[in-house]
């Protein structure tokens, strides 16, 4: 188990993707990338990390459509996220 065992991120990181979350994911990513941007992330102080975080979302951010034919004076906001 992973509690029972002292490890630093890196080896948290490697072990989890060993392991898998059951979805299937884990074998699809870059195992020592992941590793080492989990350990960098983590390394980060928690302001910096929502710095981060926001901006990820920030870049992900599609733009606002508004549409509304039927009712003009309804602004209706569709927020678009591009994930890829």
């Amino acid at each position: 188990m992973v509690d029972d065992i002292i490890m630093n991120e890196y080896e948290k990181a490697l072990y989890f993707l060993g392991v898998g979350c059951g979805c299937g994911c884990s074998p699809k990513l870059p195992k020592e990338e992941f590793a080492k941007l989990r350990e960098d992330f983590q390394a980060l102080t928690k302001p910096e990390q929502d710095i981060f975080l926001v901006a990820q979302l920030k870049t992900m951010d599609g733009g606002v459509t508004n549409t509304s034919r039927r009712l003009k004076k309804k602004a209706r906001v569709n927020k678009r996220t591009v994930y890829c």
